[in-house]
Parts: structure tokens; C-alpha cells; sequence
């Protein structure tokens, strides 16, 4: 059997059921928020369920497969970058498990487990990152690399993802949900990065709407867990489709490009439009694939000039910039659909109530009800009414002296 022709041939089978998918979920959508709308929510939870166990079966068959390819061929950039990165992705799962199960018992447990998970992680990309120097003087005469670009780019965007990362806002956040969320947002991602519209030669492929859910995350639990997150997954994205000849290289493609998603939520966290998540969307969208354009062009330039197309571009930069053009149709399909979602009232109801913003909201409210500028004291009926009121605009009377 040909595991190579079947992995691309499942590629389109999964688009295609995914296409099937959708389209029978908005009509289904459709028919129970017109005849049934007190079942609309329950719709929801089920259309989510449904589209999370699609993406981890296609997610672990898909895997498999690639893995599978790999093993037969046996060439030496399989077992020298391949196997690595599978190694350092299953502690990273490994790890979310972990922290995942000490979430449920106390704080202490769940930050020791992260510390834990960030050691093994960083032992794990040292590894990588030795494994693929190695492959790079097996393949040093072939390939023409431009090292001093390749790492002051790469040293510029981790600084740069270090930014983006302390921009974001310190939440009280439910760690059990946000690492769920994170994984389930992860794998529904990674399986739509297999259903391609079309693949580049030299990496990069136009999908359908792959970054979607990454980009709905970060915009809920805010940009510090989304680019964790979103670097976990420019990981993975490496063992789907391995053009690395450089590890600078491997860190701008991969990690550090898909890294810049993270900042696709900073507006919304930050409530630069108020109330209006929509257009917070649209724009950290355009600056986190911006980002993630400019770490595929460095790499373009500094690590596969020799494939430019000088003839019919005058320089490097020109064809790297052409090349890599696809990552902006990427995005304007995911923004069209985040759009759709965002029109719906219903939707950011429901992403509010799932994230932390409910929460913090209620936390604070709850916090309000215990100051009393009048005796430092709180009675009972002062929180009663704080609670009741909770959900919707406080009315809170300080020891209910009310005409």
C-alpha cells in the first residue's frame, strides 16, 4: 500500500467532510433557532462536541499516517528531526495532562506540575535544536543558507514574542478550563490544517480556516495563554509538513510564525473597541498574520534563496514575498468566518460564559460586595443583594438603607 498517496488522498477526504460537516450544521442551526430557539444553546454544545471529536480523530489518524510514511522511507532527516519533535509534542501532551489533573486540587500542585512540563520542554527543544544542526552539516553543500540573517531574525521575533507575551493582562483564570479549551482549540486547528485548498512547493498551504480556532482562544483566555498555545501548535504544524534545513530556520517557520497568532486577541482583551469584538477580531487578526508573514519572508530569504525565481522576480525578497502572499488568503478566509461568528449574539454570549471573562466580571462584583465605607462592616443582606444582581447590572445598598 502506498501510505503516501493515501495521506494525500485523506487530505481531501477530510476537507470534503468537513465541508459536509458545516453545511449541515448551519442548516441545522438554522431550523432550531427558528422552531426551537430554548434548544439553541444545547446546539452549541453539541456542534462543539462533535467538531472537537472530528479534529481529534483526524489529528491522531493523520499523525499516525505521517508517521507511518516516515518510518518506511528511513531517510536521515526522518530520524534526526522527525522522531525529536514527536518526542518533544508528547511531552507537551503529557504535560497539559498533568497540570491539567493538579488543576483540580490546589494551586501549588498546578504550578509545580508547569514547572515541571516547562523543564522537560526546554530539555526537549535543546535536543531539537542539536538534532537539526546535525542534519544541516549533512546538507550544508546543498542548501545555501545565510546564517547571520537566519539567527538575528530569529533572535528579533523571540524578543518580540517575549513583548507580545508581557502585553498581556494577568487574569484569575479557571487554569482546568483554560488548558482544556487550549487543547481542544490546538487540535481542532491542526486537524483543519489538513484540509488543503492547495499546497505551496516549499511548505505552506492554503487551509480551511486552520487558525480559526487558535485565534477564538487567544481572544478568550487572553494573549499570555494564546501564545502558549499558538507556540505549541507551530510545533506540531512541523511534524505535518517538514521543509527545515536550519534550526534558526525551523524557529522562524515554525514556532515563532505560528507564535504571532497570540496577538490576535490583544484588542479585544485590552477593550480598544468597547463592546464591539468584532472589529477587535478583524484587526488583532491582520497584525497576528502580519507578523507571521514577516517570519516566513526572513526565512524565505535567508534559508531558501536558492529556489528564488530570479527571472521573473527581481530580487530574493520580491519572490519570498510572493511566495509566502498565501498566508494572507489563509487569513482572509479565517477572518470571514470569525466574522460570521461574531455577528452572532449568541455566540459571544457563549464564548463569554465558557472563558474568563464571566468570571472576572462576577469576582469583581462579589469583591464590591464586601466594602462598606461606612463601618468596615458586612451585613448579610448587603451580599445577598450583590449576589442576586450578579449576573446583570449591581444594585447594591449599603446596610439597606433605602426609602
Amino acid at each position: 500500500m502506498d501510505l503516501g498517496k493515501l495521506y494525500e488522498d485523506l487530505g481531501f477526504v477530510l476537507l470534503y467532510l468537513a465541508i459536509a460537516i458545516v453545511g449541515v450544521a448551519i442548516v441545522t442551526g438554522v431550523a432550531v433557532y427558528i422552531f426551537k430557539r430554548e434548544k439553541f444553546k444545547d446546539f452549541i454544545k453539541y456542534a462543539v462536541g462533535i467538531a472537537t471529536g472530528f479534529a481529534v480523530c483526524a489529528l491522531t489518524l493523520m499523525t499516525y499516517l505521517k508517521a507511518q510514511c516516515n518510518k518506511i522511507d528511513g531517510t536521515v532527516m526522518d530520524n534526526m528531526l522527525f522522531i525529536p519533535i514527536i518526542v518533544e509534542i508528547a511531552l507537551a501532551v503529557a504535560g497539559m495532562v498533568a497540570m491539567l489533573i493538579c488543576s483540580l486540587f490546589n494551586k501549588k500542585a498546578f504550578k509545580i506540575a508547569g514547572l515541571a512540563t516547562a523543564v522537560c520542554l526546554l530539555g526537549g527543544f535543546i535536543a531539537i535544536m542539536v538534532e537539526m544542526a546535525k542534519y544541516y552539516k549533512t546538507v550544508q553543500t546543498d542548501y545555501d543558507a545565510n546564517l547571520t540573517g537566519l539567527i538575528v531574525s530569529a533572535i528579533v521575533f523571540i524578543l518580540l514574542i517575549g513583548v507580545i507575551y508581557f502585553l498581556g493582562d494577568k487574569r484569575k483564570i479557571n487554569d482546568t478550563r483554560s488548558i482544556v479549551y487550549g487543547a481542544v482549540a490546538i487540535a481542532m486547528s491542526f486537524a483543519l490544517s489538513y484540509i488543503r485548498i492547495f499546497e505551496m512547493p516549499q511548505g505552506g498551504s492554503l487551509t480551511l480556516a486552520s487558525l480559526l480556532p487558535l485565534m477564538i482562544y487567544c481572544c478568550m483566555f487572553g494573549t499570555r495563554r494564546g501564545t502558549i498555545a499558538c507556540l505549541i501548535y507551530g510545533v506540531l504544524q512541523a511534524v505535518q509538513d517538514p521543509w527545515i534545513i536550519h534550526p534558526m530556520q525551523f524557529l522562524l517557520d515554525y514556532p515563532l510564525a505560528f507564535g504571532m497568532v497570540g496577538i490576535s486577541g490583544i484588542f479585544i482583551e485590552k477593550k480598544v473597541f468597547k463592546n464591539k469584538k468584532i472589529l477587535g477580531f478583524l484587526l488583532g487578526g491582520i497584525v497576528a498574520v502580519t507578523g507571521r508573514f514577516i517570519c516566513h519572508v526572513l526565512s524565505g530569504v535567508f534559508a531558501f534563496s536558492v529556489w528564488a525565481n530570479l527571472e521573473k522576480y527581481s530580487t530574493v525578497l520580491a519572490y519570498s514575498m510572493a511566495y509566502n502572499s498565501f498566508a494572507f488568503i489563509d487569513m482572509v478566509i479565517a477572518l470571514a468566518a470569525g466574522s460570521m461568528l461574531f455577528m452572532s449574539k449568541a455566540f459571544t454570549a457563549q464564548m463569554e460564559k465558557s472563558s474568563d471573562i464571566g468570571e472576572e466580571k462576577k469576582e469583581s462584583v462579589l469583591e464590591t460586595a464586601y466594602e462598606d465605607d461606612d463601618d468596615d462592616f458586612v451585613y448579610p443582606d448587603d451580599i445577598k443583594n450583590t449576589e442576586s444582581n450578579a449576573s446583570g447590572e449591581m444594585t447594591f445598598y449599603e446596610n439597606n438603607d433605602v426609602e
